[in-house]
């Protein structure tokens, strides 16, 4: 039951086996093939010492029968024999357990660290089209199901598969008539086990439906906690709830039911076996058919005997987990990056930063969002990109630091065609300020120095002072060793983007991209880093696309973009005297700022 409720219900509709996936999953087990032997040895001995301990203990009992003579050395040979085996027996259960332990986990650890190494280039798109949930999931679900296949399913198999030979071939070996008796109860076995099996996983995919309707619900109501206060809805959000909870207990109390009896019937169908195998054993060996050691041995056999079928019914669940699982993760990892350095792309060289764009097409699946893009950015030169959400302002950065490829055209850098050289060397010199902040989990320090985790003490410092940092920075508890909270939020917006500045500024790229950098900056954190950006985009060419008039203001290129073209380019005063698209925007969405900045 236990290993039902580890799975998924809808795992277990497929096949369970996959050669395809097997063998791939076989590959990450190659590298420690020395360890697969040993353990599958190290079964291979513990199940010799499970079928030896049954046949020594018949022999005792023959060797102190009443009616014969005893010979107390052949006893006492067979009493040592049996303290050895059961020695040797915990010596080799004790490295199985290890040996797959260390091997389950290995392949477990190099499997997400294949699947994390490729994820790493993967394009965005495949990012946002699968959503990070169902990625995770992939690396730690399905990745821990792999797991348990090599604890459980594989290796469960071979060590069941081989003692249920291994005690069908002792038992016809000891009477034919007597163990083709007994195996009559197999087929009833087989029948129960199946009709289990069918109620089982409708049952617990009803059990796995409901406790997701729970959590979602849950977390819907936890992360709509203002809007419910605010509209005083909190009963019935509670009857809601509560109804799906009571859903879930309803098909949890099933799931336990049918649980709770499985192993009962198991045991009443072994015992029944028994019965018969004593009852005419027995008869055998008043016969003298049978000798009494061998009527222990046999009735110690068929109490093994429906163990590894009830076991290889659960194994094969798991098994069938394993596959779906499998496929999953393979269909990740099969994934090819839409973006990826050519064959035989060079280095990018220092750069001064002159950017163009030419006829640049680009667009996300079938919708062109930009459309024969030509832009000329000189070295040190800042332009600001605007127009209403939608226009492609924040494509054109993307493909700027070819998070994506353009369809026609070209971006060139210093002349550099950017589909001619490597990504890393591109991305090493050009540093990004998004709008979404992210902090990784560390110090503050560390996340200043995300980009150079070399950098000194010092240099960390200076770039925080340089985007105005610092001072908030020191009154932290522990200042610069302080510990960001996940996603830093701890801090406030304004404090992260400020992190997110130092970061980018201690990189010292030749290019700097503010995307919407500043939109959740209040007005005095705004004008403490004005003056610092002033001197630090000072020399480098830099792309700003902004919501604030006093950044555009800054920009030496306005660049207005409409339905993914250029509709004009100018300073902001030109822009303005035009009386065109862009003063069309200022009307619409700075003339606000511009008079209460006055």
């Amino acid at each position: 039951m236990a290993m039902m409720m580890n799975v998924d219900p809808d795992d277990l509709l497929g096949k369970a086996y996959d050669a395809r996936v097997m063998r791939r999953l076989f590959a990450y087990v190659l590298p420690y093939r020395a360890r697969a032997l040993l353990l599958l040895g190290a079964i291979v001995v513990v199940i010799g010492c499970d079928l030896a301990l049954p046949w020594l203990f018949s022999q005792a009992v023959d060797e102190v029968r009443p009616d014969g003579p005893r010979r107390s050395s052949a006893v006492n040979m067979l009493g040592a024999a049996f303290v050895l085996t059961l020695i040797l027996r915990f010596l080799t259960m004790w490295g199985q357990f290890y040996l797959t332990s260390w091997l389950g986990n290995r392949v477990v650890y190099d499997l997400r660290d294949t699947m994390f190494r490729h994820l790493q280039t993967l394009s965005l798109t495949y990012i946002d089209k699968r959503g990070v949930g169902a990625i995770m999931t992939r690396i730690q679900n399905d990745v821990g199901v792999i797991n348990e296949m090599f604890a459980d399913g594989l290796l469960g198999i071979f060590g069941n598969v081989l003692i249920l030979i291994g005690i069908v071939v002792v038992m016809l070996l000891t009477d034919w008539q007597l163990a083709l008796l007994t195996f009559i109860a197999l087929p009833v076995m087989i029948v129960v086990m199946r009709v289990w099996r069918t109620r089982a996983i409708e049952t617990y995919r009803e059990t796995r439906r409901t406790i997701g309707a729970v959590n979602a619900n849950l977390a819907e109501s936890i992360a709509g906690m203002r809007v419910m206060q605010a509209f005083v809805r909190e009963e019935g959000r509670r009857e809601r709830f509560a109804g799906l909870n009571r859903a879930n207990l309803v098909a949890s109390k099933d799931a336990a039911w049918l649980g709770a009896l499985l192993l009962p019937i198991v045991i009443m169908i072994g015992a029944t076996a028994t019965v018969t195998a004593l009852y005419v054993g027995g008869q055998f060996v008043f016969d003298l058919k049978l000798t009494l050691g061998e009527l222990v041995l046999f009735i110690a056999l068929v109490d093994r005997f429906f163990e590894p079928i009830r076991d290889l019914s659960q194994q094969y669940n798991v098994m069938q987990a394993s596959m779906a699982a499998g496929e999953r993760i393979f269909e990740v990892l099969d994934v090819e990056p839409d973006v990826r350095d050519r064959p035989g792309a060079t280095a990018l060289p220092a750069i001064a930063g002159a950017v163009r764009y030419e006829g640049v097409t680009f667009g996300y699946g079938n919708t062109e969002i930009l459309h024969g893009i030509d832009l000329d950015v000189a070295v040190g030169q800042t332009v600001a990109f605007v127009g209403e959400t939608g226009a492609g302002k924040s494509s054109m950065i993307n493909l700027l630091m070819r998070f994506y490829d353009v369809w026609d055209g070209a971006i060139t850098i210093d002349g550099h065609d950017l589909r001619d050289v490597t990504q890393t060397s591109l991305r090493s010199q050009v540093g990004i300020v998004l709008q979404d902040t992210f902090l990784f989990g560390g110090t503050v320090r560390d996340n200043i120095r995300f980009a150079r985790p070399e950098a000194p003490d010092d240099a960390v410092e200076r770039a925080a002072r340089d985007v105005g940092a610092h001072e908030f920075i020191t009154r932290l508890p522990e200042g610069y060793d302080t510990e960001v909270q996940e996603r830093g939020t701890s801090l406030s917006v304004g404090q992260r983007q400020l992190l997110s500045f130092a970061r980018a500024l201690l990189a010292d790229p030749r290019i700097l991209i503010l995307d919407e950098a500043t939109s959740s900056i209040d007005t005095r954190t705004e004008r403490v880093i004005q003056a610092a950006l002033r001197r630090l985009l000072k020399g480098r060419t830099s792309f700003v696309i902004a919501h604030r008039l006093s950044t555009i203001r800054e920009a030496d290129l306005v660049v207005v973009l409409e339905q993914g073209r250029i509709v004009e380019q100018g300073s902001h005063e030109e822009l303005l005297a035009r009386r065109g698209t862009y003063a069309a925007l200022h009307a619409k969405q700075w003339r606000g700022e511009e008079i209460a900045a006055d």
